[in-house]
């Protein structure tokens, strides 16, 4: 992650921290005490201390900021939509000069709150000084798949023992004008504008992850694929199936992955007249059962696609039998340094409010080195 220092600012916007300096403050400490505030709202609202030690409120903190923020638009809290266009024209680079680095913490962070993103994926982080190079072991038995942008487009590569290769990364683009301008029109606090960047991003990823789980399946030989009802005609299949998986991979433990709805299955299993309290405290709290035998039941949060209601991201009728192994399977290249842009393009606005674009440049593969398995529910 990159960390932006008061002398990487424009002079500009030094000019303004110098303006609003109180006596004894230098410029350099009036902008790290903004960065300070800033950090506070999005991550310890409750918990807001002042240079002297003294508590404060989220509404001070939240005032402090957006009085730094209007200084440097040279705007006020009467401003207009036309004043504040006008602003973002001539000054809203300086602004993103003050955002870029909030929401590269907030996307670092919030790939990690995924419980499958920290058991499965495996990230580099390049500003970080991490390698874009992965190498094989000598149990990769399948391919190497990858996704570069929008497109999805699958290249497969079978690769030996000792070999290595690198994730394709592409700039990931997410607009964000409109909420940039409820902020400056009071609508949003600082947390909240920060948050809808990010929060795009890691919809973004963790949607490609998913892709690239559903199209993974598809490539396992037929041993480690199964296909029915969950019941208890299939049961015996459903448990084989969950051996295999974990014999192919030295006995490691194994997680049932899919939606909520793929889970709910797997209370036909079970019989109501055995079911010990703490299933029935599942039931109770999540809608289906935590465990099946030894194997815990993980849920993945269902999403529709982007601005589509009709088309869902992940199979509700697809289950993952996934083995709990140090190899992670998923490759998740960030080049870590978030960058926002004013769109251009003509017929880009379809009405009076500026475009931006929220730019990060990223990529996400596959190492199919282990042996998974998966379960079409019929």
């Amino acid at each position: 992650m990159r960390k932006i220092y008061f002398n990487d600012l424009s002079n500009y916007t030094k000019e303004v921290f110098a303006n609003l300096c109180e006596d004894g403050v230098t410029p350099e400490e009036n902008y790290e005490g903004f960065k300070r505030l800033t950090y506070e709202l999005n991550h310890n609202p409750n918990e807001i201390f002042d240079e002297e030690g003294n508590r404060i409120s989220k509404r001070d903190a939240e005032s402090a900021v957006r009085k730094f923020v209007f200084a440097i638009m040279g705007l006020n809290e009467h401003s207009s939509k036309r004043d504040r266009n006008r602003a973002m024209k001539k000054h809203g680079m300086e602004l993103f000069e003050v955002m870029e680095e909030e929401i590269d913490i907030k996307v670092e962070t919030g790939f990690k709150e995924s419980e499958f993103f920290n058991e499965y994926v495996e990230q580099r982080n390049l500003a970080r000084g991490d390698s874009q190079e992965f190498w094989t072991n000598d149990k990769v038995i399948l391919s190497v798949t990858k996704i570069s942008g929008d497109a999805h487009d699958f290249t497969l590569q079978r690769l030996g023992s000792g070999e290595s290769y690198t994730v394709t990364t592409s700039v990931y683009g997410i607009a964000v004008g409109a909420d940039i301008d409820m902020y400056l029109a009071g609508r949003y606090d600082w947390a909240k504008l920060t948050d809808q960047c990010a929060a795009a991003f890691v919809r973004k990823v963790q949607n490609d992850i998913y892709a690239e789980m559903m199209n993974a399946g598809k490539k396992l030989p037929a041993q480690f694929r199964g296909t029915g009802a969950i019941s208890k005609d299939t049961k015996d299949k459903i448990d084989q199936l969950l051996e295999d998986v974990s014999m192919a991979n030295d006995g490691a433990q194994v997680v049932i992955m899919g939606t909520r709805t793929a889970l709910q299955q797997f209370s036909n299993l079970i019989d109501i007249n055995w079911i010990s309290d703490d299933q029935k405290k599942d039931m109770a709290t999540m809608g289906r059962l935590g465990y099946y035998g030894p194997y815990t039941l993980l849920e993945l949060p269902q999403r529709f696609a982007l601005n589509d209601t009709t088309k869902k991201l992940l199979d509700p009728k697809k289950l993952f039998f996934m083995p709990q192994v140090e190899d992670k399977f998923i490759k998740f290249v960030d080049v870590g340094e978030t960058e926002i842009y004013e769109v251009n393009e003509i017929g880009a606005r379809m009405d009076d409010t500026m475009k931006y674009e929220v730019q990060r440049s990223m990529g996400v593969g596959c190492q199919l080195g282990r042996y998974f398995g998966t379960w079409e529910i019929a």
